[in-house]
């Protein structure tokens, strides 16, 4: 069984790139998906103290989107054995290494055209960071590289305050 990592900015239109993943001709095995949505870690200090503010991140899964996880978990049965959202905290190589070893990722599935929103003003870009960190990369074609364009445009992304 395949452990693969998607990065998601929590919006339905990410959950395509599983779709992608789940209808690619060389994964034939069922496959635990990983969502991750990539923050920085905070230089505040109060911040580090009180970790438990991360679970706020979770709050911003919105119903929709879980609803979204869970028929796509029933529409493939036989091919996702697993699906769950997790939140990666760092920047640096080494930690997103020990993050996919801790979770025992073999292959990150990732549109090099996508154009990750970003939730909070801690959200990271995660594409660079999977490019350098050596795991197998499955890439997907979820949309143009224009239309993906065309949305950032008309949505630009929102920083919290």
């Amino acid at each position: 069984m395949k452990n693969i990592l998607i990065p998601t900015d929590f919006s339905i239109r990410s959950l395509d790139m599983v779709k992608a993943a789940v209808n690619h001709v060389q994964l034939h095995a069922p496959m635990n998906i990983l969502l991750v949505h990539f923050f920085k870690m905070s230089d505040n200090i109060q911040e580090l103290m009180l970790l438990s503010r991360r679970m706020k991140d979770y709050e911003r899964i919105s119903t929709e989107y879980r609803n979204m996880m869970a028929q796509l978990q029933k529409q493939y049965p036989a091919r996702i054995n697993g699906i769950r959202v997790e939140c990666f905290y760092g920047s640096t190589l080494a930690v997103f290494k020990n993050f996919l070893h801790g979770n025992g990722i073999s292959l990150i599935a990732c549109d090099e055209h996508y154009r990750f929103v970003k939730v909070n003003r801690n959200s990271i870009d995660p594409l660079n960071i999977i490019k350098k960190s050596g795991c197998a990369l499955l890439p997907l074609n979820t949309g143009s590289q224009e239309e993906n364009l065309r949305i950032k445009i008309l949505r630009p992304a929102t920083t919290a305050r």
